[in-house]
């Protein structure tokens, strides 16, 4: 995730706040009526920005995943082909070969 993106998200959120708690303290003359409706936009924007932190977090760990997995098979097919270059290398009935030969599958 770009740390930047969260920086804005966050902005954004706190900037969206600000705006209504300045109309509710506008269009409204009692004080629990302004923490009501600051409360439940709070709730709202809050939510949505903690679903983009969760989104943007699950991407980064699909992508590392997905990394590590890569350099799994390449590291699986570098040992089959030691293995082939062993019982290749072996003699036809030696533990070698056999152990070899059974390894790749």
């Amino acid at each position: 995730m770009d740390k930047s993106n969260g920086f804005w998200a966050v902005l954004a959120g706190l900037g969206a706040l600000v705006v209504i708690v300045a109309i509710a303290l506008l269009q409204f003359d009692g004080a629990a009526d302004v923490v009501s409706v600051t409360t439940a936009a709070g709730t709202v924007i809050g939510t949505v920005v903690g679903a983009f932190f969760g989104v943007a977090t699950g991407q980064e760990g699909r992508k590392q995943a997905e990394e590590g997995r890569k350099e799994a098979e390449i590291a699986k097919e570098k040992a089959q082909l030691a293995l082939v270059q062993v019982a290749a290398a072996a003699q036809p009935d030696s533990p070698a070969a056999k152990a070899a030969v059974e390894a790749i599958g």
